[in-house]
This record gives structure tokens, sequence and C-alpha cells, in this order.
């Protein structure tokens, strides 16, 4: 009888002792709740009490320093109601689910005609980039300039002479035929008088219109007449700069080409798609601050087409083309594995499609090198190895 009681008051006590922790731990868990009410109640004082009192650095570091351990904490001591709210939350989404499915289909049929506005509207391109740099020049000229609000045309002006002078020393640069006449055909040597006379005409125009333009602008920043509101800041310039080169289309031809020139490895002949992809990101980036800005200062009317043109139209469509083409090419390639530089320094060869050198290869599944690019344009026409024409076919 002596054993069984004892063995009876042992497995009370057990039983008891894990009542008294779960009890505990709830009071833990309530304790917890409560101190994050409290410790949250900065951010619901009028005005920002710690924006108050230091400023944004201390609402800053506060969050940093906070937020994260109140995060951490309800995770470790989670109160009852908590699985209970979210599986709530759950039945509630489940739910609406099907509602919300219908009016979400409804929206999108009343804005299939808007998006294809906007497809239109890209189409145009020239018209489309000109409509977002001059959004773009203005939130930054009310934003950054404090006086002059004509500062934005001036900028768009120079930017527009210094393409047009890029383009016209690009073109005599890549100028093949100097000849100033044209042919009747491509093997007679009877002179066209017409068109000769014609393209005469028409470089010396080019060229006299570029010597014009130069000395204008000259002339204006010297003498610096008419320009009392042209006063861009350091910031102005840097952005408006950046957005410019990264839309225009004579820069977005160029840039590539300065890119492949750096002959970096690891973007493997794709510059055009790499490029294509990091400019729509940075335009959109710069476009994004100064949406909140704008409407700080209760400028709305600006502020709403900024974002409509130059964040959600330019970065749905052009920025989400150009990283559905880099996904696809890498997709394409993804199964190919990267050639070793052993293979490659033992291998002393040259891709059998453009016949360049091979600093960086793929190797097909029957042991065939090709340079990435190289095989991308091959599977876009062919599933077969260029060489051996097999399939390919993969373990």
């Amino acid at each position: 009888m002596g054993m069984i009681s004892r063995v009876r008051g042992r497995i009370r006590s057990d039983s008891f002792s894990k009542i008294h922790t779960i009890k505990s731990e709830d009071k833990l868990a309530n304790i917890v709740w409560l101190l994050s009410l409290v410790l949250l109640l900065p951010y619901w004082a009028p005005r920002g009490l710690l924006v108050a009192l230091g400023g944004a650095w201390l609402m800053a570091a506060y969050t940093c320093l906070v937020v994260p351990v109140l995060i951490s904490a309800n995770y470790k001591y989670p109160a009852r109601w908590y699985p209970a709210v979210v599986k709530l939350a759950q039945e509630v989404a489940k739910k609406l689910r099907a509602p919300v499915t219908r009016v979400l289909g409804v929206m999108k049929a009343a804005y299939a005609p808007v998006e294809r506005a906007e497809k239109l509207f890209l189409q145009m391109n020239n018209l489309s980039t000109m409509i977002g740099q001059l959004l773009m020049f203005t939130a930054c000229d009310r934003l950054l300039v404090s006086q002059g609000r004509l500062t934005c045309l001036y900028s768009l002006m120079f930017y527009n002479v210094v393409t047009y002078s890029v383009s016209y020393v690009r073109e005599i640069c890549t100028k093949e035929d100097w000849s100033p006449y044209v042919n009747v055909t491509r093997h007679s040597r009877v002179k066209h008088l017409a068109m000769s006379a014609t393209k005469i005409v028409l470089e010396w125009t080019k060229a006299v219109t570029f010597i014009v333009t130069i000395t204008f602008v000259l002339l204006a920043l010297g003498l610096e007449q008419g320009l009392e509101h042209y006063k861009p800041t350091a910031l102005y310039t840097a952005i408006t700069g950046t957005y410019y080169l990264l839309t225009e289309r004579t820069f977005l031809e160029l840039w590539p080409i300065g890119l492949s020139a750096l002959k970096l490895e690891r973007l493997e002949g794709m510059e055009l798609l790499y490029f294509g992809a990091w400019a729509r990101a940075i335009t959109t980036a710069l476009a994004i601050p100064l949406v909140p800005a704008l409407a700080w200062y209760e400028r709305w009317r600006l502020a709403a087409l900024l974002f409509y043109v130059c964040v959600f139209i330019h970065g749905r469509h052009r920025l989400g083309e150009a990283l559905a083409k880099l996904q696809e090419a890498r997709g394409s390639l993804a199964k190919f594995r990267r050639a070793t530089p052993e293979e490659l320094a033992t291998l002393e060869d040259v891709c059998a499609v453009c016949l360049g050198t091979m600093k960086s290869a793929r190797v097909t599944p029957c042991a065939h090198f090709f340079h990435a690019d190289c095989l991308r344009k091959c599977l876009a026409n062919s599933d077969r190895c260029p060489i051996c024409v097999r399939p390919y076919v993969f373990c």
C-alpha cells in the first residue's frame, strides 16, 4: 500500500507541475503581448512622438531595435488566441475568395481597353519616352530647384543637343560610303544626278545644322543670356542626367556596346538583355521616391501622372518585358552547364557559330562547346546541336 500511495503522489505532482508550467507559459505570453502593445504606442502618438523628440533618425533607430525583438518574442511565446485568429482569417479568406475572384475578373475586363491604349502608347516609342522625360524633369524641377521654374525645359533642350551631337558623330565614325554620288545601280558606274544632288544637300545640311547648334549652345552658356531661370543643383543634374541617358534611344544603343567591350564573362554575351533590364529597373527606381515627395508637397496631379506613366506603365510593361526576355534567355541555357577554365584551356578552339575565341562557354550533352548567346540563338531555331545535329538529351 505504501508503494502504491507513493506512485500516486508522484503522478499527481507531475500533473500539477505540467499544469503549472502551462499556466506560467500563458502568463508569459500575455505579458509579452501587453509589452508589445506598450512598445508600439509611439507609432500611434499624435504627429509622431519619436519624430518630435529626436527626429527621423530616432524613429529609424527605435524601429530597427524594437520591432525585431517584438517579432521574435511573440514568435517564441505566442498567446493561445494567435492560432485561433489565424484560423479565423484563413476561413474568412476562403469564403471571400470566390467573390474577390469575380470582382477581379470584372475589373480586369473593364481595364482591358485601357491596357490596349497603354500598349499603343508604348508602341509610339519617341512620344512615350518624351512624355516620361518631361514628367520626370518637371517633378525634379518642383522638388529639387527652389526658384528656377524653366530648368526642366532648359535641361531637356541641352540634353537633346548632346544627343544630336553624339548621334551625328557616331554616324560619321561608322560611315563607310564617303562618296557624294549615288549610282543608278549597285554595279553600275553611271551617276544618278537627282539622287546625288539630294545626298549632297542632305549631308551639307546635317553638317551646317551640327555646327550652328553647337555654336548656339556655346554662346548661350558663355553669355548666359536668358538663363536667369536655369539654376540646376548637383542632385537635379545627377537624377535627370541618369534618367535621360537610360531612356534615350541613342544612348540605349551605345551602352550595350560599351558594356560588351568590357567582356564580362558573367554576362555571357547577353549584354543587351542584361542592360535592358538594368536600365528600366533604374529608371523606375528613380521615379518611385519622387511620387510620395510630390504628394507630401500636395502636388497631387503631377504625382499621379508620374506614378501612372513613369512607374506603372513603364515599370509594368517595359521593365516586365525586359525581365521576361532575360528570364527566358537564362531559362533556355539553364540545362547546359558552364565550361570550366581547365576545359577551355585544353580545348583551345573557337565557337562554331561565331568563330570567336571562347573565354566562357556552355557545354551541350554531346560535349560541344558554344558561346552562351550563340547557343541561345541556335535554340530559338532548333533543339538540335549545330555541329552533330543530334537532339539534346539530358540525363
